[in-house]
């Protein structure tokens, strides 16, 4: 809520996920049908909701193949950009599954770790969404991309950002008890699971408010 007339400003930190990709397509969701979108919607006029979602964005690596994925450094500048900020709700770590990257599970968590702190230093209050599992990526187009491990990797992450989140005295939602990717690539997720995110996230961030933290 509004704060001796102050907008609360609520930022969404991602991946291709929260960019609102269309894999069936190739296009994008458009913002009333992406989740920071509905989020911004359910909120009101009191909440300022800042979008920042890059394809193939991960914590911490850069890659040869694209630009500014870095999510790390990006955090860096989306802090510059955007302060102060009252809420950030960060969806990061399935990129940084892929093969290419070699990373595992805990050095995924790591990055994830270093991407909140440097939100958290800025003086917001940060929630952590684990993402929903990879699924079906034998069957994905981009399982070339991703490569043969990403998929069991994906599935370890909630129990570390979990931990991650508690250690950081961080809120932490898992997104697999609401939502699920769609069927097309195992990837990304539909314009239901964004809807359903985007209340769930609306719905968390007026309980922080009418509770207390």
């Amino acid at each position: 809520m509004e704060e001796n007339g102050k907008i609360k400003t609520v930022l969404c930190y991602g991946d291709s996920n929260t960019w609102g990709y269309m894999p069936e397509t190739d296009g994008r969701f458009p913002w009333e049908e992406r989740w920071p979108g509905i989020l911004q919607r359910r909120l009101g006029e009191s909440y300022r909701v800042i979008e920042n979602g890059i394809c193939g964005r991960t914590t911490q690596f850069d890659s040869f193949r694209e630009k500014f994925v870095n999510g790390y450094t990006g955090a860096e500048e989306c802090v510059l950009m955007n302060m102060p900020l009252d809420i950030v709700i960060v969806m990061l770590g399935t990129n940084d599954c892929k093969d290419f990257y070699g990373a595992e599970p805990e050095e995924i968590g790591q990055g994830l770790e270093n991407v909140g702190k440097l939100f958290s230093q800025s003086g917001a209050d940060v929630c952590i969404l684990s993402p929903p599992p990879l699924k079906g990526m034998d069957r994905s187009p981009f399982r070339n991309e991703f490569g043969n491990e990403a998929e069991e990797k994906s599935r370890e992450l909630s129990g570390i950002f979990r931990e991650v989140s508690e250690r950081n005295h961080w809120k932490f939602m898992d997104t697999a008890f609401m939502i699920e990717t769609g069927t097309f690539d195992g990837i990304h997720m539909t314009k239901e699971a964004h809807r359903k995110l985007g209340y769930e996230a609306a719905d968390w961030i007026k309980k922080e408010e009418t509770y207390g933290k």
